[in-house]
């Protein structure tokens, strides 16, 4: 990561750059609570913390980065005495207490609130079987794609800055 780079441009377009990220993680923030919720009411232990852990973790590294330059997140929340913030932490407590009392439930009883799904496939056959030969294979082209194309988006970009610098 270069931030002080020219990739994140001038000052309005890191301040368009920093609400998109900000709504990303946001959003991240609430799939990985729903994620695990889900992931305990059907009865699984392990996944929801590994999903509590994964969601905490670019948060933290936000805040960590603000720190770094002298910026207290919790301190501009606090200030800012926002709706929005104090309906984030009734929605993201309420939904860790969810996630733990299902994982609760789990352990007591012996059992998940709701019996996961079977989802059966056999390379090859049927719809599903073909759905997910095709998934896997389409994701690894799609990988290098990926790949391929950042080279040359990166090759071309570094031809042109070098011709304007001329």
């Amino acid at each position: 990561m270069d931030l002080d780079g020219p990739a994140y441009g001038d000052e309005r377009e890191r301040a368009v750059f920093m609400e998109a990220s900000s709504f990303g993680l946001t959003t991240a923030l609430y799939a990985g609570l729903v994620s695990a919720f889900v992931a305990s009411v059907f009865g699984f232990l392990l996944l929801p913390v590994v999903l509590l852990v994964v969601t905490l973790l670019p948060s933290g590294a936000a805040v960590w980065y603000a720190r770094r330059r002298d910026v207290n997140v919790q301190k501009l929340a606090e200030n800012a005495g926002a709706r929005s913030t104090m309906v984030s932490i009734v929605v993201f407590g309420a939904m860790m207490t969810l996630t733990f009392a299902a994982m609760t439930y789990t352990v007591f009883a012996g059992h998940a609130l709701l019996p996961a799904p079977r989802i059966g496939v056999t390379p090859g056959e049927g719809f599903l079987g073909g759905m997910a030969q095709g998934a896997v294979v389409g994701g690894m082209i799609g990988g290098l794609a990926a790949i391929i194309g950042g080279v040359f988006s990166f090759r071309r970009a570094r031809r042109h800055r070098d011709g304007s610098d001329r």
